[in-house]
């Protein structure tokens, strides 16, 4: 499974006290196709909760839900907020990679 930062757990908690539709729910998944065309990546996305999605929890809140195949695919993975010169955004990489696990 993957490990969300505490900093990551501030910034999706942030995010999912948006109105989000009822039933619906922040969710890390596959594309199809990745953002440069060379095949399938991940993404932040609201929709409804698959069967196989995993959730992720802080202070008893689920903040965001994993489908079964990134959770594999992506086992032991780090999540991370990062600043980029376009704003914060989302990262995943391994935890040697600099990635503090919570």
């Amino acid at each position: 499974m993957l490990t969300i930062t505490p900093a990551a757990k501030v910034r999706l908690r942030a995010i999912t006290d948006v109105d989000i539709p009822k039933g619906w729910a922040l969710r890390l998944d596959t594309l199809r196709m990745s953002h440069n065309g060379d095949g399938p990546g991940i993404a932040m996305c609201v929709g409804e909760p698959q069967q196989d999605d995993r959730p992720v929890e802080h202070e008893g809140e689920t903040l965001l839900y994993v489908s079964g195949c990134v959770a594999e695919a992506y086992a032991g993975f780090v999540v991370d907020v990062e600043e980029s010169p376009e704003g914060l955004r989302f990262g995943v990489g391994p935890p040697e990679a600099g990635h503090v696990k919570s």
